[in-house]
């Protein structure tokens, strides 16, 4: 082949137009790789029975069996205003002055926030009752004993998961 100057120029042109549209390609492709791999298969926010937003589904599982069984309680907001952190309490219950925390991950970062957590309430007096995964399987057995002779105070009884009436001794 012949390179004159302008099929050499022509060459040089076409080859670094398609360069430029296979590293264009290359980008969008990992720019959607990234993005899919960001998209959670699951929603970020979970409506509760009794309308309060919970962050996980093991979180709104929690909540769902305070509410059936008809325990008051406000869902997550910070637990005391202070200079050095600010912590954010999972539920508190008001009747009782308790706080529950859910801790539900287990990597190093988590795990060194929430034993920073557990100190703070113990420094501060503060009551408060740890939920685990696996306390999750069963919370009907797994939260009552935590709550001690509490329980009865708190528990009002069983509510209908689905209108929230409560429900009678037979049920």
């Amino acid at each position: 082949m012949d390179w004159n100057p302008q099929t050499f120029l022509v060459f040089m042109i076409t080859l670094i137009g398609a360069v430029v549209l296979l590293v264009l390609f290359l980008n969008l492709l990992r720019k959607n790789r990234k993005t899919a791999k960001n998209e959670s298969r699951y929603p970020s926010r979970y409506v509760c029975l009794d309308g309060d937003i919970a962050r996980s589904l093991s979180e709104c599982l929690i909540d769902n069996f305070l509410y059936r069984n008809g325990i008051q309680h406000k869902p997550e907001d910070l637990i005391v205003k202070s200079a050095e952190r600010k912590f954010k309490y999972d539920w508190f219950l008001p009747e009782i002055d308790m706080y529950i925390e859910f801790f539900g991950k287990s990597d190093k970062k988590y795990l060194k926030n929430s034993d920073v957590k557990r100190k703070f309430y113990r420094q501060h007096g503060l009551k408060m009752i740890e939920i685990l995964p696996q306390d999750l399987a069963n919370l009907d057995e797994t939260l009552p004993p935590k709550f001690g002779k509490l329980w009865e105070k708190i528990a009002t009884g069983k509510h209908c998961p689905n209108c929230g009436e409560s429900l009678d001794r037979r049920v």
